[in-house]
């Protein structure tokens, strides 16, 4: 009897013991913070209004340009769309609200043809940073379709589920007046978003789209003689 209840004991002990470790291993692993957050983070915040007020008048310079004009074009650099972030999505900004319920403090960067996108949830010890990194291209031989892929999402180091935020990128989508549809590429989720889905033969084409250079291009023409075109997908900022 001695025996079982010693060997109960130990077993609970070893199974309280690795609980403890696997709760302390996941608990660092969703603290992780990523380099690129950590470092915009600390960037001085004394250029972010000018930064922020450039970037939204660039995007609507360019909403009216894809309206009034035969060619257009407009080049967003990472540092404006981050200051854009600091200046107006944190916490107690003019559009905090346009984030979802718990998060705040967004952080975004471009490296190379990669975006990363971070955003803090919750608060003090409990908090962690989910954050999403991906690319996008123009898909050559089709119309007005920029393919997006996933290639990380992560809650601080630890991967997560991504159907959640892919149902949330078509709904948004569709409200725009963009199609989606999902394939995978290497195990990555790929999206192809077509814009102007409701033209059959569009008066506005988008005919460069490149993120590189720590910035995002777009250009595109217009034909003007029959033109209604709207920018679906730029309407967040500026509006």
């Amino acid at each position: 009897m001695r025996r079982r209840f010693r060997s109960f004991v130990l077993t609970a002990g070893l199974l309280t013991l690795l609980l403890g470790v696997v709760g302390s291993v996941l608990g660092s692993v969703l603290k992780q913070e990523p380099t690129f957050y950590q470092k915009l983070s600390d960037l001085p915040e004394w250029d972010n209004g000018e930064r922020a007020s450039g970037l939204m008048t660039r995007v609507q310079d360019l909403k009216n340009d894809v309206r009034s004009k035969a060619d257009w074009a407009g080049k967003f650099h990472g540092d404006d769309v981050n200051a854009f972030c600091q200046e107006n999505l944190c916490e107690g900004t003019s559009y905090a609200n346009l984030l979802p319920k718990g998060f705040h403090s967004p952080r975004v960067v471009v490296e190379g043809d990669h975006i990363k996108l971070g955003l803090r949830y919750g608060h003090g010890f409990w908090s962690t940073v989910i954050w999403i990194e991906l690319k996008a291209w123009l898909v050559k031989n089709d119309t007005n379709v920029i393919a997006v892929e996933l290639c990380g999402f992560k809650a601080g180091g630890l991967s997560i589920g991504c159907q959640t935020l892919l149902d949330t990128l078509s709904e948004a989508a569709h409200d725009s007046n963009i199609e989606v549809s999902w394939y995978r590429h290497d195990g990555n989720p790929v999206g192809l978003f077509r814009f102007y889905a409701d033209q059959l033969r569009p008066t506005t084409q988008i005919h460069t789209f490149k993120i590189e250079e720590g910035a995002i291009t777009v250009a595109g023409r217009t034909r003007l003689e029959n033109a209604q075109a709207t920018a679906p997908g730029l309407n967040a900022v500026g509006d």
